[in-house]
Protein backbone atom coordinates (compact mmCIF):
# COMPACT_ATOMS: atom_id res chain seq x y z
CA UNK A 1 0.00 0.00 0.00
CA UNK A 2 0.92 2.80 -0.76
CA UNK A 3 1.58 5.32 2.90
CA UNK A 4 2.04 8.44 1.60
CA UNK A 5 -1.21 8.88 -0.33
CA UNK A 6 -4.12 10.07 1.67
CA UNK A 7 -7.39 11.73 0.45
CA UNK A 8 -10.51 13.11 2.79
CA UNK A 9 -13.82 11.05 2.29
CA UNK A 10 -15.13 13.05 -0.02
CA UNK A 11 -12.78 13.66 -2.54
CA UNK A 12 -12.73 9.89 -2.74
CA UNK A 13 -16.38 10.11 -3.32
CA UNK A 14 -15.72 11.93 -5.96
CA UNK A 15 -12.98 10.06 -7.70
CA UNK A 16 -15.30 7.06 -7.42
CA UNK A 17 -18.03 8.67 -7.82
CA UNK A 18 -20.31 7.52 -5.00
CA UNK A 19 -22.50 8.79 -2.28
CA UNK A 20 -21.17 10.40 1.01
CA UNK A 21 -22.22 10.18 3.87
CA UNK A 22 -21.42 11.63 6.65
CA UNK A 23 -18.33 13.70 7.66
CA UNK A 24 -16.52 13.99 4.22
CA UNK A 25 -13.53 16.11 5.40
CA UNK A 26 -11.89 12.52 7.43
CA UNK A 27 -8.77 12.12 6.32
CA UNK A 28 -8.34 8.35 4.48
CA UNK A 29 -4.38 7.18 4.39
CA UNK A 30 -5.49 3.67 3.21
CA UNK A 31 -8.08 0.63 2.86
CA UNK A 32 -8.74 -2.25 5.30
CA UNK A 33 -10.79 -4.68 5.72
CA UNK A 34 -12.98 -5.86 8.92
CA UNK A 35 -10.45 -7.61 10.82
CA UNK A 36 -8.30 -4.70 10.73
CA UNK A 37 -11.14 -1.82 11.18
CA UNK A 38 -9.02 1.47 12.12
CA UNK A 39 -10.40 5.17 11.91
CA UNK A 40 -7.67 5.83 9.45
CA UNK A 41 -8.68 3.53 6.90
CA UNK A 42 -11.36 3.19 5.02
CA UNK A 43 -13.29 -0.16 5.69
CA UNK A 44 -14.64 -2.54 2.62
CA UNK A 45 -17.68 -4.11 3.79
CA UNK A 46 -20.14 -6.55 1.46
CA UNK A 47 -21.15 -8.90 4.18
CA UNK A 48 -22.45 -7.19 6.24
CA UNK A 49 -24.43 -10.37 8.44
CA UNK A 50 -22.33 -10.52 11.58
CA UNK A 51 -20.38 -7.60 10.95
CA UNK A 52 -19.87 -5.04 13.92
CA UNK A 53 -17.31 -2.07 13.63
CA UNK A 54 -16.71 0.79 15.67
CA UNK A 55 -18.98 4.27 14.25
CA UNK A 56 -15.29 5.87 14.21
CA UNK A 57 -14.47 3.48 11.15
CA UNK A 58 -15.38 4.91 7.69
CA UNK A 59 -16.88 2.55 5.28
CA UNK A 60 -17.98 1.14 2.06
CA UNK A 61 -20.83 -0.48 2.11
CA UNK A 62 -24.31 -0.86 0.81
CA UNK A 63 -26.87 1.51 1.73
CA UNK A 64 -28.84 -0.51 4.29
CA UNK A 65 -25.02 -1.04 6.33
CA UNK A 66 -25.73 3.20 7.28
CA UNK A 67 -29.42 2.67 8.34
CA UNK A 68 -28.76 2.42 12.44
CA UNK A 69 -25.18 4.29 12.66
CA UNK A 70 -23.50 7.74 12.68
CA UNK A 71 -20.76 6.61 10.62
CA UNK A 72 -19.31 8.00 7.70
CA UNK A 73 -18.82 6.27 4.67
CA UNK A 74 -19.68 5.65 0.90
CA UNK A 75 -22.23 3.74 -0.24
CA UNK A 76 -22.82 1.41 -3.46
CA UNK A 77 -24.50 -1.08 -4.65
CA UNK A 78 -22.06 -3.56 -5.14
CA UNK A 79 -18.85 -2.62 -3.32
CA UNK A 80 -16.61 -5.43 -5.04
CA UNK A 81 -17.09 -3.49 -7.93
CA UNK A 82 -15.16 -0.61 -6.71
CA UNK A 83 -12.43 -2.24 -5.00
CA UNK A 84 -10.48 -2.77 -8.55
CA UNK A 85 -10.84 1.14 -8.64
CA UNK A 86 -10.38 2.39 -4.86
CA UNK A 87 -7.26 0.06 -4.79
CA UNK A 88 -5.36 1.47 -7.26
CA UNK A 89 -5.34 4.65 -5.97
CA UNK A 90 -3.51 3.59 -2.91
CA UNK A 91 -1.36 0.76 -5.09
CA UNK A 92 2.45 1.20 -4.11
CA UNK A 93 4.03 3.10 -6.72
CA UNK A 94 7.01 2.10 -8.24
CA UNK A 95 9.33 4.79 -10.37
CA UNK A 96 9.46 4.02 -13.76
CA UNK A 97 13.00 3.77 -14.70
CA UNK A 98 14.40 3.53 -18.32
CA UNK A 99 17.88 1.99 -19.50
CA UNK A 100 19.96 -0.80 -18.93
CA UNK A 101 21.49 -1.52 -15.48
CA UNK A 102 25.48 -2.00 -15.44
CA UNK A 103 25.28 -5.55 -14.51
CA UNK A 104 22.85 -6.94 -17.23
CA UNK A 105 24.14 -9.01 -20.00
CA UNK A 106 22.67 -7.80 -23.29
CA UNK A 107 23.91 -9.22 -26.51
CA UNK A 108 24.25 -6.42 -29.34
CA UNK A 109 21.65 -8.01 -31.67
CA UNK A 110 19.03 -7.55 -29.35
CA UNK A 111 16.88 -4.47 -29.25
CA UNK A 112 15.69 -2.59 -25.95
CA UNK A 113 13.57 0.36 -26.63
CA UNK A 114 15.41 3.83 -24.96
CA UNK A 115 12.36 4.36 -22.86
CA UNK A 116 12.13 0.34 -21.75
CA UNK A 117 13.83 -0.90 -18.37
CA UNK A 118 16.49 -4.38 -17.58
CA UNK A 119 17.69 -4.64 -14.34
CA UNK A 120 20.29 -5.86 -12.48
CA UNK A 121 21.60 -9.32 -13.56
CA UNK A 122 19.15 -9.48 -17.04
CA UNK A 123 20.54 -11.28 -19.36
CA UNK A 124 19.18 -10.60 -22.80
CA UNK A 125 20.12 -13.12 -25.69
CA UNK A 126 20.43 -12.15 -29.86
CA UNK A 127 17.51 -10.98 -31.49
CA UNK A 128 15.28 -10.18 -27.91
CA UNK A 129 13.23 -7.33 -28.39
CA UNK A 130 11.93 -5.39 -25.70
CA UNK A 131 9.09 -2.71 -26.43
CA UNK A 132 8.09 0.51 -25.26
CA UNK A 133 7.78 0.98 -21.15
CA UNK A 134 8.50 -2.31 -20.73
CA UNK A 135 10.24 -3.29 -17.13
CA UNK A 136 12.26 -6.52 -16.55
CA UNK A 137 12.96 -6.69 -12.85
CA UNK A 138 16.21 -8.24 -11.58
CA UNK A 139 17.93 -11.71 -13.31
CA UNK A 140 15.44 -12.14 -15.63
CA UNK A 141 15.93 -14.18 -18.25
CA UNK A 142 15.15 -13.42 -22.12
CA UNK A 143 15.77 -15.84 -24.67
CA UNK A 144 17.00 -15.90 -27.93
CA UNK A 145 14.11 -13.73 -30.43
CA UNK A 146 11.85 -13.40 -27.96
CA UNK A 147 9.55 -10.51 -28.37
CA UNK A 148 8.04 -8.19 -25.14
CA UNK A 149 5.50 -5.88 -25.69
CA UNK A 150 4.63 -2.09 -24.30
CA UNK A 151 4.44 -1.80 -21.11
CA UNK A 152 5.02 -5.40 -20.05
CA UNK A 153 5.99 -6.13 -17.04
CA UNK A 154 8.11 -8.89 -15.95
CA UNK A 155 9.01 -9.65 -12.36
CA UNK A 156 12.09 -11.41 -11.14
CA UNK A 157 13.92 -14.17 -12.03
CA UNK A 158 11.17 -15.13 -14.34
CA UNK A 159 12.61 -16.67 -17.63
CA UNK A 160 11.29 -16.31 -21.16
CA UNK A 161 12.54 -19.14 -23.79
CA UNK A 162 13.75 -18.81 -27.11
CA UNK A 163 10.84 -17.79 -29.60
CA UNK A 164 8.78 -17.15 -26.63
CA UNK A 165 6.19 -13.94 -27.64
CA UNK A 166 5.04 -11.96 -24.67
CA UNK A 167 1.60 -9.27 -25.71
CA UNK A 168 1.96 -5.48 -24.37
CA UNK A 169 0.23 -4.67 -20.75
CA UNK A 170 0.94 -8.27 -19.66
CA UNK A 171 2.05 -8.90 -15.75
CA UNK A 172 4.91 -11.98 -15.55
CA UNK A 173 5.02 -12.98 -11.51
CA UNK A 174 8.40 -14.23 -10.21
CA UNK A 175 9.98 -17.09 -11.34
CA UNK A 176 7.75 -17.97 -13.83
CA UNK A 177 8.63 -19.97 -17.03
CA UNK A 178 7.28 -19.54 -20.57
CA UNK A 179 8.22 -21.91 -23.52
CA UNK A 180 10.09 -24.22 -21.85
CA UNK A 181 9.66 -27.94 -23.73
CA UNK A 182 6.34 -29.69 -23.39
CA UNK A 183 6.45 -33.06 -21.85
CA UNK A 184 6.81 -34.93 -25.20
CA UNK A 185 8.01 -38.45 -25.14
CA UNK A 186 7.04 -42.00 -26.98
CA UNK A 187 8.13 -45.40 -25.25
CA UNK A 188 9.74 -47.94 -26.59
CA UNK A 189 10.59 -51.75 -26.72
CA UNK A 190 14.44 -52.15 -26.52
CA UNK A 191 16.16 -55.29 -25.26
CA UNK A 192 19.41 -53.34 -24.35
CA UNK A 193 17.81 -51.15 -21.77
CA UNK A 194 17.58 -53.11 -18.01
CA UNK A 195 13.67 -51.87 -17.52
CA UNK A 196 13.63 -53.35 -20.95
CA UNK A 197 12.11 -49.99 -22.63
CA UNK A 198 13.81 -46.94 -23.74
CA UNK A 199 12.16 -43.50 -23.67
CA UNK A 200 12.66 -41.11 -27.21
CA UNK A 201 12.23 -37.32 -26.71
CA UNK A 202 9.96 -35.41 -29.43
CA UNK A 203 11.33 -32.48 -30.34
CA UNK A 204 9.56 -29.18 -29.84
CA UNK A 205 9.72 -27.48 -32.03
CA UNK A 206 6.53 -24.78 -31.92
CA UNK A 207 6.71 -21.56 -29.96
CA UNK A 208 4.71 -20.08 -27.14
CA UNK A 209 2.53 -16.95 -27.66
CA UNK A 210 1.37 -14.32 -24.80
CA UNK A 211 -1.52 -12.33 -26.44
CA UNK A 212 -2.44 -8.39 -24.62
CA UNK A 213 -3.24 -8.11 -21.03
CA UNK A 214 -2.44 -11.33 -19.45
CA UNK A 215 -1.36 -11.89 -16.34
CA UNK A 216 1.15 -15.03 -15.22
CA UNK A 217 1.35 -15.77 -11.83
CA UNK A 218 4.45 -16.86 -9.83
CA UNK A 219 6.18 -20.23 -10.88
CA UNK A 220 3.73 -20.80 -13.54
CA UNK A 221 4.94 -22.94 -16.37
CA UNK A 222 3.96 -23.08 -19.92
CA UNK A 223 5.17 -25.11 -22.06
CA UNK A 224 6.35 -24.23 -26.46
CA UNK A 225 4.01 -26.11 -28.92
CA UNK A 226 5.26 -29.33 -29.63
CA UNK A 227 3.86 -28.60 -33.73
CA UNK A 228 2.41 -25.37 -33.94
CA UNK A 229 2.23 -22.62 -31.03
CA UNK A 230 1.02 -22.54 -27.58
CA UNK A 231 -1.20 -19.52 -27.17
CA UNK A 232 -2.75 -18.01 -24.01
CA UNK A 233 -5.39 -15.27 -25.04
CA UNK A 234 -5.74 -11.11 -24.02
CA UNK A 235 -7.54 -10.68 -20.63
CA UNK A 236 -6.99 -14.34 -19.21
CA UNK A 237 -5.57 -14.41 -15.89
CA UNK A 238 -3.45 -17.82 -14.38
CA UNK A 239 -2.76 -17.99 -10.47
CA UNK A 240 0.60 -19.14 -8.91
CA UNK A 241 1.52 -23.07 -9.53
CA UNK A 242 -0.66 -23.72 -12.96
CA UNK A 243 1.24 -26.07 -15.75
CA UNK A 244 -0.22 -25.53 -19.06
CA UNK A 245 1.01 -28.23 -21.21
CA UNK A 246 2.52 -27.78 -25.08
CA UNK A 247 0.18 -26.71 -27.95
CA UNK A 248 -2.95 -25.57 -25.34
CA UNK A 249 -4.85 -22.97 -27.01
CA UNK A 250 -6.31 -20.77 -23.93
CA UNK A 251 -9.35 -18.56 -25.09
CA UNK A 252 -9.76 -15.21 -24.14
CA UNK A 253 -10.77 -13.78 -20.36
CA UNK A 254 -10.38 -17.01 -18.88
CA UNK A 255 -9.25 -17.28 -14.92
CA UNK A 256 -7.17 -20.60 -14.22
CA UNK A 257 -6.75 -21.01 -10.36
CA UNK A 258 -3.82 -22.27 -8.47
CA UNK A 259 -2.34 -26.09 -8.63
CA UNK A 260 -4.19 -26.62 -11.76
CA UNK A 261 -2.72 -28.20 -15.20
CA UNK A 262 -4.20 -28.48 -18.46
CA UNK A 263 -2.77 -31.23 -20.81
CA UNK A 264 -1.19 -30.60 -23.99
CA UNK A 265 -3.18 -30.00 -27.19
CA UNK A 266 -5.87 -29.29 -25.38
CA UNK A 267 -8.42 -25.97 -26.01
CA UNK A 268 -10.14 -23.84 -23.72
CA UNK A 269 -12.77 -21.48 -25.20
CA UNK A 270 -13.36 -18.04 -23.96
CA UNK A 271 -14.35 -17.45 -20.68
CA UNK A 272 -13.67 -20.33 -19.06
CA UNK A 273 -12.78 -20.54 -15.13
CA UNK A 274 -11.01 -23.60 -14.43
CA UNK A 275 -10.89 -24.04 -10.52
CA UNK A 276 -8.46 -24.60 -7.77
CA UNK A 277 -6.81 -28.14 -8.66
CA UNK A 278 -8.47 -28.81 -11.53
CA UNK A 279 -7.30 -30.78 -14.10
CA UNK A 280 -7.66 -31.17 -18.05
CA UNK A 281 -6.87 -34.29 -19.77
CA UNK A 282 -4.72 -34.21 -22.83
CA UNK A 283 -6.63 -33.61 -26.70
CA UNK A 284 -10.10 -32.01 -24.47
CA UNK A 285 -11.73 -29.33 -25.09
CA UNK A 286 -13.52 -27.01 -22.86
CA UNK A 287 -16.64 -25.05 -24.25
CA UNK A 288 -16.71 -21.18 -24.25
CA UNK A 289 -17.93 -19.67 -20.43
CA UNK A 290 -17.87 -23.23 -19.05
CA UNK A 291 -16.74 -23.76 -15.49
CA UNK A 292 -14.69 -26.24 -13.51
CA UNK A 293 -14.93 -26.79 -9.98
CA UNK A 294 -12.41 -27.29 -7.53
CA UNK A 295 -9.91 -30.71 -7.92
CA UNK A 296 -12.87 -31.32 -10.89
CA UNK A 297 -11.08 -33.68 -13.61
CA UNK A 298 -11.93 -33.43 -16.92
CA UNK A 299 -10.93 -36.34 -19.18
CA UNK A 300 -13.27 -35.66 -21.86
CA UNK A 301 -14.74 -32.23 -23.49
CA UNK A 302 -17.17 -30.27 -21.81
CA UNK A 303 -19.81 -28.39 -23.01
CA UNK A 304 -20.16 -24.67 -23.46
CA UNK A 305 -21.34 -23.41 -19.98
CA UNK A 306 -21.54 -26.04 -18.22
CA UNK A 307 -20.96 -26.26 -14.48
CA UNK A 308 -18.84 -29.26 -13.72
CA UNK A 309 -17.05 -30.82 -10.87
CA UNK A 310 -15.81 -34.02 -9.60
CA UNK A 311 -13.87 -36.84 -11.14
CA UNK A 312 -14.23 -37.98 -14.04
CA UNK A 313 -16.38 -34.35 -14.70
CA UNK A 314 -19.95 -34.76 -14.26
CA UNK A 315 -22.90 -31.88 -14.10
CA UNK A 316 -21.59 -30.49 -10.86
CA UNK A 317 -25.49 -30.98 -8.92
CA UNK A 318 -24.80 -34.78 -9.93
CA UNK A 319 -21.15 -34.74 -8.43
CA UNK A 320 -22.58 -33.17 -5.05
CA UNK A 321 -25.37 -35.61 -5.34
CA UNK A 322 -22.24 -38.65 -5.56
CA UNK A 323 -20.58 -36.80 -2.62
CA UNK A 324 -23.75 -36.83 -0.59
CA UNK A 325 -24.31 -40.31 -0.96
CA UNK A 326 -21.02 -41.59 -0.55
CA UNK A 327 -20.72 -39.89 2.59
CA UNK A 328 -23.51 -42.24 3.66
CA UNK A 329 -22.33 -45.53 2.18
CA UNK A 330 -21.17 -46.67 6.03
CA UNK A 331 -24.79 -46.13 7.32
CA UNK A 332 -25.85 -47.76 3.80
CA UNK A 333 -23.85 -50.92 4.49
CA UNK A 334 -24.98 -51.34 7.69
CA UNK A 335 -28.06 -51.40 6.50
CA UNK A 336 -27.67 -53.92 4.23
CA UNK A 337 -26.10 -56.23 6.26
CA UNK A 338 -28.80 -56.17 8.71
CA UNK A 339 -31.35 -56.82 5.63
CA UNK A 340 -29.24 -59.79 5.08
CA UNK A 341 -29.14 -61.40 8.82
CA UNK A 342 -32.63 -60.98 8.61
CA UNK A 343 -33.48 -62.60 5.12
CA UNK A 344 -31.24 -65.19 6.12
CA UNK A 345 -32.72 -65.70 9.55
CA UNK A 346 -36.64 -66.12 7.72
CA UNK A 347 -35.12 -68.21 5.12
CA UNK A 348 -34.04 -70.57 7.82
CA UNK A 349 -37.18 -70.63 9.78
CA UNK A 350 -38.89 -70.90 6.37
CA UNK A 351 -37.50 -74.55 5.69
CA UNK A 352 -37.41 -75.54 9.15
CA UNK A 353 -41.20 -75.23 8.58
CA UNK A 354 -41.19 -76.95 5.50
CA UNK A 355 -39.40 -79.81 6.49
CA UNK A 356 -41.82 -80.01 9.77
Amino acid sequence: MNKNFSITLKELGEKLGLELVGDGSKVINGVCAPYDANPDSLCVIWDTKNTRLDEAVPVLGRSDFFDDANRSGLVSADPRLVLPALLSLFTRIVEHRSGVHPSAVVSPLAAVSPDAWVGPMCVLESGAVIGALARLDAGVYVGQDVFVGEKTVIESQAVLMPGTRVGKDCLLHAHCVIGCDGFGFIPTASPDSPSGRKIIKIPQIGNTVIEDNVEIGAFTAIDRGAIGDTIIGSGTKIANHVQIGHSVKIGRDCIICSMSGVGGSSVVEDGVTISVQAGVNDHVRIGKGALLGGRTGAANDVEPGAVVSGFPARPHNEARKALVLAARLPDIYERVKNLERITKARGGAKNERSQS
